[in-house]
C-alpha cells in the first residue's frame, strides 16, 4: 500500500509535466499557407518610362501592391504574369522572405529560404518551398496591363 501511494505522488507529478512540456513545443517549421490574399487592382501603361522593361521577352519590372510587392513579367509577345515577391514558403513568419528577380531574368529567388521561383510559370525550380509564387490575373489590351485578384 506504501508502495502504491508513493508511486502516485511520483508518477502523477512526472505525467503532468511531461504532458506540459509536449504540449507548450513550439514548432519551428515555416508556414506552408502560402501568401495571404490582399485586393490587387492596377493598370500600368507598359509605354511609361518606368515600364519598358516589360516591352521585350524576359523583361520585368518590380511594383508595389500585393502582400509584399509584385514582379511583372513579359513571358512573350503581349502575354504577361504578375506574382506576389512575398515567398510561399515563409514571407508570414520572416519580412525579409522577399523573393528577388536574379541575374538572367528567368527566375526569381527568396534570400531567406533560398527557394528558385520560375518566372515562367512561378513553379518551384529549387529549395524547400511547396507551393508556387502567388500569382494575380492580367489582361494586356495592347498598351495597358491590368493587374487584379479576379479575372
Amino acid at each position: 500500500m506504501a508502495f502504491i501511494k508513493m508511486l502516485k505522488k511520483v508518477f502523477i507529478p512526472f505525467l503532468f509535466l511531461l504532458c506540459l512540456i509536449v504540449g507548450c513545443r513550439k514548432d519551428s517549421t515555416p508556414t506552408t499557407t502560402g501568401v495571404p490574399n490582399v485586393g490587387v487592382s492596377f493598370t500600368a501603361n507598359i509605354y511609361n518610362p518606368g515600364y519598358t522593361n516589360l516591352q521585350y521577352v524576359g523583361g520585368w519590372v518590380y511594383v508595389s501592391g500585393g502582400y509584399d510587392g509584385i514582379i511583372l513579367f513579359c513571358n512573350g509577345s503581349g502575354s504577361y504574369l504578375a506574382f506576389d515577391r512575398g515567398c510561399p514558403y515563409d514571407c508570414t513568419t520572416n519580412s525579409k522572405a522577399i523573393v528577388q528577380v536574379q541575374p538572367g531574368n528567368i527566375t526569381a529567388k527568396c534570400p531567406v529560404c533560398g527557394t528558385t521561383y520560375s518566372l515562367y510559370s512561378g513553379s518551384i525550380t529549387t529549395g524547400p518551398g511547396t507551393i508556387a509564387l502567388k500569382q494575380y490575373y492580367t489582361y494586356f489590351d495592347g498598351s495597358n496591363l491590368t493587374v487584379s485578384n479576379t479575372p
